[in-house]
């Protein structure tokens, strides 16, 4: 067995293939882009505006009423699919996903 690297840099591009921890992103559950830094972190998604509060396939037609309100992740997916943001009234606050987002 090998010796573990103290250099975390060098560490997440063996075991990741990025220079650094802050190039790791996680995919959002709702418009599927890596954005988030975290799963199940409570952050805002850029691209669709969904708040990740872990909700995933398993659930996605429960409604939760936690910080995405009445909407759940199925209502947002079909969202996002027919207006680019989770729901419509989040239009003004979505940007385009980025290249390295896929």
């Amino acid at each position: 067995m090998g010796a573990v690297s103290r250099n975390p840099v060098k560490w997440f591009s063996v075991h990741f293939g990025v220079s650094s921890p802050d190039e790791v992103r996680f995919r959002c559950p709702c418009c599927g882009y890596k954005t988030l830094e975290a799963p199940e972190s409570l952050k805002l998604c850029p691209v669709c505006w969904w708040e990740d509060d872990g909700q995933e396939d398993d659930d996605a037609a429960d409604i939760r009423l936690t910080v995405n309100g009445q909407l759940s992740l199925k209502e947002a997916r079909a969202n996002y699919a027919q207006c680019g943001a989770s729901h419509p009234r989040f239009l003004p606050y979505v940007r385009k996903p980025q290249p390295t987002e896929q």
